[in-house]
């Protein structure tokens, strides 16, 4: 006939079974484990905030390079011209005292 083990004897054998400490490096593991995986989080939110952001800047550049060209398209040199619509600068233009000092010089008139 088989004893049927109580509850004290239970415990007994399974505080014996259980370990006393964890191995040597426990704490370094965790440590990677938890630094690679905070590198991981971060590099999935900046993906996923670059695949969100990336369309719609593209998109945003394309319709204002159109509406550029659209509205400078017969006085540009150049299409390229046309869609950025720069402002024609000069030697003269960007050593213009309105340019370097923000100041408008009143014109005489005879």
């Amino acid at each position: 006939m088989i004893d049927e083990p109580t509850e004290e004897s239970l415990a007994a054998t399974i505080r014996a079974a259980a370990p006393a400490a964890f191995d040597a490096g426990f704490s370094d593991r965790v440590m990677t484990r938890l630094n690679v995986q905070r590198e991981q989080a971060f590099t999935s939110a900046l993906n996923r905030q670059f695949r969100l952001v990336v369309p719609l800047a593209a998109a945003a550049a394309l319709i204002l390079a159109a509406f550029n060209w659209w509205g400078a398209r017969g006085t540009a040199a150049s299409p390229f011209d046309a869609a950025l619509n720069l402002p024609q600068v000069t030697l003269s233009s960007a050593y213009s005292v309105t340019s370097l000092y923000g100041v408008t010089v009143p014109t005489e008139t005879p």
